[in-house]
């Protein structure tokens, strides 16, 4: 009987245990999405690929616009071409998350998706080294959209003193400056756009996803 007993005391833990297992949830620190991009036709639009797809190039992140459509992908000091003569861009050139580039839509305007995970995990920290007095052209590492000098996300209320920042407007930069504590004028970065920046000192921007 004590026997019987104890198998049963331990068959019935056993089913609690299945039980607060099967009710519990499990979360992942990944975080995995799409982020819509409206490109107008036959404009230069200087975007960037705001999520990791794996790939990262232009045809993982970019397949879907017209024949003739045409990118150009910062290289360091200028551009490198690639165009869609076809059915895929040719050179498949590598847009890795922060890179900046130009992209010229041919076809009726659109939605561009961008599929793939967020660089940082829930909790996690990446840095964007900048060099002082050197213009790079870039984005935000991590997806998030807000003011230069409000946004804690964004996190470029925190770059150096002296540092100047080129929006493109369509047809040319729109310039802010930071003279002092902020940004003149407080420019709005949306997601999946990209930005020149030239920092007065060496600019370790940093983001936290939370």
């Amino acid at each position: 009987m004590r026997t019987k007993r104890l198998i049963l005391t331990a068959a019935a833990i056993a089913a609690g245990l299945a039980s607060t297992m099967a009710q519990s949830n499990v979360y992942s620190v990944n975080v995995v999405g799409y982020v819509n991009k409206t490109l107008a036709t036959n404009q230069l639009e200087l975007i960037q690929n705001p999520l990791s797809d794996g790939t990262n190039t232009l045809n993982s992140t970019l397949g879907a616009l017209g024949t003739g459509s045409q990118a150009y992908v910062w290289n360091g000091s200028g551009y490198s071409l690639s165009s869609k003569p076809k059915s895929v861009w040719n050179p498949d050139l590598s847009v890795p998350t922060g890179l900046g580039f130009f992209v010229r839509r041919i076809g009726a305007t659109g939605t561009n998706t961008f599929v793939g995970q967020v660089v940082a995990n829930v909790g996690q920290t990446v840095t964007n080294v900048l060099v002082a007095n050197v213009t790079t052209l870039t984005g935000s590492l991590i997806p998030f959209a807000g003011t230069l000098n409000t946004s804690t996300n964004l996190g470029l209320a925190a770059a150096p003193t002296g540092s100047t920042l080129y929006q493109w407007n369509g047809t040319g930069y729109t310039i802010s400056s930071k003279p002092k504590a902020v940004w003149n004028p407080d420019l709005t970065i949306s997601v999946g756009e990209s930005f020149f920046i030239k920092p007065s000192s060496n600019y370790v921007w940093v983001q936290t996803l939370p």
